[in-house]
């Protein structure tokens, strides 16, 4: 790439109508304060919106005076487009500058100039095209129609469960749920309590009630709790 911008491959002159109005020279880029006057920048603005085609003069005229051009609007018109040529392309004659003079009208040289009109056409027909190759793969065909017996029929060898399940339409086969794991039992408490504090506990509690001493304890060692 260049000081100027450009790549190599590209063309030598482009014209940016997107945002800002610049045009790209081999030498240098010329922007809104470059063009000596709003109406020779509106003019190659217009000559840019045919996009290679000739922009009759007439119609240039009614655009840039909004329906109201001059009486001799055609003098001022080419004045106009002399000032545009001489700053696109400073100390090279009109008819050989990518503005080029047609019956009735300019247009721009394409084979020379690059406009972003195109670009930005192309895009939106990359995008369109796309687009339609997308809705045409993910539609249902004949030959996916004959494929999903086949689909279905490895799922249930490899799932058997699994089978069951149908594949959506247009879309992937559904993988088979695994199964739920059952939730775990509560484990019962196996172990038994200590005999001997059972049997201090129920001395204290003979001794608090006043049902007897707690000094004999042959009662609860002949039951074997303490």
């Amino acid at each position: 790439m260049d000081q100027t911008g450009q790549r190599e491959g590209e063309r030598a002159f482009a014209v940016h109508v997107f945002g800002h109005t610049t045009v790209r020279t081999p030498d240098r880029i010329l922007r809104a304060s470059d063009f000596t006057g709003v109406k020779p920048r509106q003019i190659l603005e217009l000559i840019a919106l045919g996009r290679g085609e000739p922009m009759r003069k007439a119609a240039i005229a009614e655009h840039i005076w909004s329906g109201r051009p001059p009486r001799r609007w055609q003098v001022t018109l080419e004045s106009y487009v002399a000032l545009l040529r001489r700053a696109m392309q400073p100390g090279v004659p009109g008819r050989a500058t990518v503005l080029c003079t047609t019956p009735g009208g300019y247009r721009l040289d394409t084979e020379r100039v690059g406009i972003d009109l195109h670009d930005f056409d192309g895009l939106t027909r990359r995008a369109a095209h796309h687009a339609a190759g997308r809705r045409a793969r993910s539609s249902p065909g004949p030959a996916r129609d004959r494929a999903r017996p086949a689909v279905r029929a490895r799922l249930a060898a490899a799932h058997p469960r699994g089978a069951r399940r149908r594949t959506p339409r247009g879309g992937r086969p559904r993988l088979p749920l695994l199964p739920r794991q059952p939730a775990p039992r509560p484990r019962p408490r196996t172990g038994r309590a200590d005999p001997r504090a059972v049997g201090r506990c129920a001395r204290r509690l003979v001794h608090r009630l006043g049902l007897g001493s707690p000094g004999p304890e042959s009662a609860f060692r002949s039951r074997g709790v303490a």
